[in-house]
């Protein structure tokens, strides 16, 4: 029996509350450490789930979107540029080629301190350093500093040693003669890219296909390449027809011309007869291709092509051809030129020249407005509108050029009479120099007009042959009217009595025939056509016995002593034609210059005569100058001030002028008085007046005769002059 006690048995007992468990170990785990697990676990369970999807989203879900982000980060496409082609002559003289130069770029991220380094590079560089510091603070990984950098420039950012800044060669179009050819060639941009002249309009053959090479950076930027010998194609290169020799000799002709006649701008233009080679195209001002923007600010451009004007007397060439070719005249057919004077409605045309009558050939040697008018009617405007088409004026040629202008020629019912008359000598319509020289060769070519050009052949980088000119021409004379033009034109240069409009112009040793034009500009302010406003110019072929070369001078706006085109375009005609003989290899003819020098000689006397100056010492001067004269006044140029105009009055040439004027109530003339004028201002207001003056001698006016007063017929009007040093008096 059990003992009875006074504590209550086990099963009696509250169960104890359990704290601890036991692992298979023997350790005990807390229940809290045991709660903090299932969090961890959780916890990492969550996280696994998280990189699962994650990685379910960059893989399976969008595998193509994250695979581009990565290649954006790490995979980089170079591309190594290609090498623009070369430009060159046609002897094969290189006019625009390729040369590697330096330029500056960084990476801003590896950039320490923007201020010091903006400050050390801006110095370096000649940069704004506001703008460099903007650049060097960006997030980016690369950003141009400077492209194209001096030699000296390069050198100084290498000594820096800026973490970050680097430097790489980049290729940069290059012109050796500099402005040689300018307006021609055009220029390239900072890319490579053709923006003007031949370096535009041919930028697609020029312009080689680069290379591309694939690259991965790594985190700090640095890349590697993967096929570093990877090599572009190179553009095609182009040979001109240019012959930079000729181009140069054009070149500096019109440049002196505009310097001494204090001209707005010059052309030249000279095209191979036979073929339609444009040989040489100048304008000036001037063009650098290698520094265009300062040339740009001086209104540079190629203005053979991009401007036309109203030319004035050279028309009357293509006038009278068409004139010939209908048959409504030949060169023995007289036209009465009305002394000079000829009144249509209200309107008076007047010539330099006070001729009663002239045959074909004369209206062009004295350059007779009323002549030309008047065989410009007898041809109608139908004809004579379908002549200039034939000769390409108001067409495009198509030269491989940018920017030119066909020029304009209204239709003839648009005419009226009057534009009949003002077309005839080169009113009413404008030409482009380019087109006058095309047409001009047309003539000397037998008949035959080939469209100019300036591309001879395209050869690619291996050398092989892409494209050669073909030449073709098509017939716009018949072979007869064109030999019949050749007296025409080489008599401008005649001398005598009835003499040409360049008399005093001669090329040594060659036969050469030509037309001058002197043309009155429309003045903006007015609106009309200024009295002090002109265009003077002069064309031609060379030399006339056998065609060659056809040349076209044009000076706007001259502003100097002379406006009429023998005296201001001549001498530039004349100096282009003397080199482009001695390029191109032209025989002389020696008999010819025996007789030119021996007649210059002549002149010499006479205004030694007259002047009392050596002529001995006129070619001392010359050799002593080494000075290649063009005109019987040049050699008087030389010796001083003082004979700045020869004394003879046989030796002035006359010229011609659009003189249309209203017409006047009364047919009596108002001579001036011209007592104490200089040559400029007297031969100004002689024009004015309708008057011809007979000059003797240079400096101020000191008599005339008849006097001044209102006469019935003014005639010639005979002016005495005298120098500084010299008087002349009637004897």
């Amino acid at each position: 029996m059990p003992i009875p006690s006074s504590q209550p048995q086990r099963s009696q007992r509250r169960p104890l509350r359990r704290t601890t468990c036991y692992t298979p170990g023997g350790m005990t785990i807390s229940k809290w450490t045991r709660i903090r697990f299932y969090i961890v676990g959780c916890a990492l369970s969550l996280c696994l789930f998280g990189v699962g999807y994650r990685a379910y989203g960059l893989q399976v879900r969008n595998p193509d979107y994250y695979r581009d982000q990565a290649d954006r980060q790490h995979l980089r496409t170079i591309e190594v540029p290609a090498p623009r082609g070369n430009i060159y002559d046609t002897n094969g003289v290189e006019l625009a080629v390729n040369a590697d130069v330096d330029s500056v770029f960084v990476n801003p991220r590896a950039i320490v301190d923007v201020t010091s380094a903006s400050e050390r590079l801006a110095e370096a560089l000649d940069m704004d350093n506001r703008d460099l510091e903007a650049r060097l603070a960006s997030r980016r990984y690369f950003s141009w500093i400077k492209r194209h950098v001096t030699p000296e420039q390069a050198e100084k950012v290498r000594a820096l040693d800026i973490p970050g800044v680097s430097l790489t060669r980049e290729p940069r179009r290059f012109y050796p003669g500099k402005a040689l050819a300018g307006h021609i060639l055009g220029f390239a941009g900072i890319d490579g890219r053709g923006l003007d002249g031949l370096e535009l309009t041919m930028d697609e053959v020029l312009t080689g296909r680069r290379a591309e090479v694939a690259a991965l950076r790594d985190a700090s930027g640095q890349m590697m390449v993967d096929d570093p010998e990877a090599i572009p194609s190179p553009g095609a290169s182009i040979t001109l027809t240019i012959d930079r020799t000729i181009q140069f000799a054009a070149e500096r002709a019109v440049r002196d011309a505009v310097i001494e006649n204090q001209a707005k701008s010059a052309v030249a233009v000279v095209m191979d007869i036979k073929t339609g080679d444009v040989l040489a195209i100048a304008s000036y001002p001037e063009l650098d291709p290698n520094d265009p923007s300062t040339a740009r600010d001086a209104g540079a451009r190629n203005r053979a092509l991009t401007d036309s004007y109203e030319v004035g007397s050279v028309m009357k060439v293509f006038t009278i051809a068409g004139a010939l070719e209908a048959g409504v005249v030949t060169p023995t057919t007289m036209i009465n030129t009305e002394y000079g004077t000829y009144r249509m409605g209200r309107k008076v045309f007047r010539d330099s020249f006070h001729d009663a009558s002239l045959d074909v050939g004369g209206v062009i040697k004295r350059s007779s407005n009323v002549g030309a008018l008047k065989i410009g009617m007898m041809l109608g405007a139908t004809r004579l509108h379908a002549t200039l088409k034939t000769f390409g004026f108001g067409e495009l040629t198509g030269i491989e050029l940018p920017g030119e202008v066909p020029g304009v020629v209204h239709q003839p019912s648009t005419w009226g009479e009057l534009g009949l008359a003002t077309h005839s000598f080169g009113y009413g319509m404008t030409s482009t120099p380019l087109q006058v020289t095309a047409a001009m060769a047309a003539i000397g070519n037998g008949g035959i007009y080939n469209e100019p050009r300036i591309i001879k052949e395209v050869t690619d980088g291996g050398g092989r042959s892409l494209y050669a000119r073909k030449h073709s021409g098509r017939r716009v004379l018949s072979e007869k009217t064109a030999k019949q033009m050749i007296p025409m034109l080489e008599s401008v240069f005649e001398g005598g009595e009835q003499h040409g409009t360049a008399r005093s112009l001669f090329v040594e040793g060659y036969h050469v025939g030509g037309k001058t034009g002197t043309a009155h500009k429309i003045d903006p302010a007015t609106h009309k056509y200024g009295d002090h406003l002109y265009l003077s110019s002069f064309s031609g072929i060379a030399p006339s016995d056998d065609p060659r070369v056809a040349i076209t001078v044009l000076i706007d706006e001259p502003h100097g002593e002379e406006h009429y085109g023998g005296k201001v375009a001549g001498p530039a005609w004349i100096r282009i034609v003397q080199e482009t003989m001695a390029i191109i290899g032209a025989p002389a003819d020696a008999e010819l210059r025996a007789w030119q020098l021996e007649e210059k000689r002549k002149l010499d006397r006479r205004f030694a005569w007259r002047t009392g100056i050596d002529p001995d010492k006129i070619e001392r001067e010359r050799r002593k100058n080494e000075v290649a004269l063009t005109s019987y006044e040049e050699a008087m140029n030389l010796v001083g001030d003082g004979a700045a105009v020869p004394a003879m009055a046989d030796l002035s040439d006359e010229g011609e002028d659009l003189l249309v004027d209203d017409a006047p109530g009364s047919s009596a003339v108002e001579i001036p008085d011209f007592t104490g004028m200089g040559l400029a201002k007297a031969l100004e207001v002689a024009r004015k007046s309708g008057i011809q003056l007979e000059l003797v001698g240079s400096g101020s006016a000191i008599d005339q005769s008849p006097p001044p007063g209102p006469t019935s017929s003014a005639g010639v009007v005979r002016v005495i002059f005298t120098d500084s040093d010299h008087a002349f008096a009637e004897r």
